[in-house]
């Protein structure tokens, strides 16, 4: 019962799984790169599954099992490189990304010996019980490690990405960086539940038991398709992505001569940028950027980033929201705009969402836009 339902699950995986990689592998899209290695993770990961499905049928040569289980070793790597070119619009395989295929190689080490340098019997014997020799349960260890060293890289690169998000744009709802946070999250769950799989498969005994944890890996597996697709249908182009050049403020504070700028000429600048901002009001536009104000106070953008990064201790995105809020609160204490809707207000002092809005409206003030404006109108 428990493998008819893995077996069926299977089907529904595999053919999802190959779906989405003839969806990522032809959509027209400017991120060509990133869907490239979305495409093959899909692809390698229908081929490991597959045993689940094709196992009761045919049998294939010992190699080329062993083989079709190894592969798995490629997936954590391009998912890393999916989310390196997701969040770079520059970026480019170099040699030293040849690196990622350490994993399959360093597992093939393991197996060598005793499996692909051995005869044909050595090799079933091995492939039949593999759960319990020495290179199925080094394999198993290794696994794990290469899945959280991959999926700690994953997050790092993340949160190095929502910090130059912050230090400069001032709208980044129209980024990818909710879209490849929630894809972490759910990797996250599924490791879990695969680093418990595999703990039992080193102390449990009870194959009935194997199969139902095989069953409900499978079945979150299919979850976390299925919302990629969705995800896919959606939003096909998946929101924009970065230039590789942005550098964080503290690492521009360490390798750049604006550090030895006097204390008076930083508090001029930082007047003029101020002042810029109240008398020209360039948070109004919607998509400002570091560079956009930069060149708009005619200012080197490492400046710019270092004033208010690091001298005013905020970061960009804050720094411009701060004053599009005290727009707002003055718009909506005017008796003559309150024909205007929260949304047209949003609009009109530069955010672009409104789950934005609110949270940094509510930040500033405490209260949201709509309870500002009734506890305004009731005490006048």
């Amino acid at each position: 019962m428990d493998f008819s339902v893995l077996g069926i699950t299977t089907i529904f995986i595999l053919f999802i799984s190959l779906l989405l990689a003839l969806f990522v592998l032809t959509v027209k899209t400017n991120s060509k790169k990133a869907n490239r290695f979305l495409g093959v993770y899909f692809l390698i990961f229908a081929i490991h599954i597959s045993v689940f499905f094709y196992s009761k049928y045919i049998t294939l040569p010992s190699i080329l099992e062993m083989l079709r289980d190894h592969i798995a070793f490629f997936t954590s790597p391009l998912l890393f490189l999916y989310i390196i070119s997701s969040i770079y619009s520059d970026f480019k395989l170099k040699p030293n990304h040849l690196l990622h295929l350490l994993p399959f190689i360093v597992q093939i080490l393991i197996f060598s010996p005793r499996f692909y340098f051995a005869n044909i019997n050595t090799r079933n014997f091995l492939l039949e019980n593999l759960n319990n020799t020495i290179e199925g349960k080094l394999s198993i260890i290794f696994g794990l490690f290469i899945a959280f060293f991959y999926l700690t890289a994953m997050f790092l690169e993340l949160r190095k990405y929502k910090q130059l998000l912050l230090e400069n744009y001032s709208n980044k709802s129209a980024f990818n960086y909710k879209w490849l946070y929630q894809l972490l999250i759910l990797l996250s769950i599924i490791f879990c539940f695969s680093f418990f799989k595999q703990t039992y498969k080193f102390f449990g005994t009870n194959v009935e038991i194997l199969n139902i944890l095989r069953v409900i890996l499978t079945l979150t597996l299919l979850v976390f398709l299925t919302w990629i697709v969705l995800k896919s249908m959606y939003y096909p182009d998946l929101f924009r992505n970065i230039n590789s050049e942005h550098t964080l403020a503290k690492k521009i504070l360490i390798e750049d001569s604006i550090t030895n700028k006097s204390e008076k000429d930083s508090r001029e600048d930082i007047s003029r940028l101020l002042e810029f901002m109240e008398t020209e009001e360039p948070y109004l536009d919607a998509t400002l950027t570091l560079q956009k104000l930069a060149d708009k106070i005619e200012l080197p953008n490492r400046d710019v980033s270092i004033m208010i990064n690091h001298n005013l201790n905020q970061h960009f995105f804050d720094f411009i929201n701060q004053f599009r809020i005290q727009k707002a609160q003055n718009i909506l204490l005017n008796p003559k705009n309150n024909q205007l809707t929260i949304q047209q207000i949003m609009y009109e002092v530069g955010f672009n969402s409104k789950s934005s809005f609110y949270t940094a409206f509510k930040k500033q003030t405490g209260v949201t836009p709509s309870e500002y404006r009734k506890t305004h109108n009731s005490l006048t």
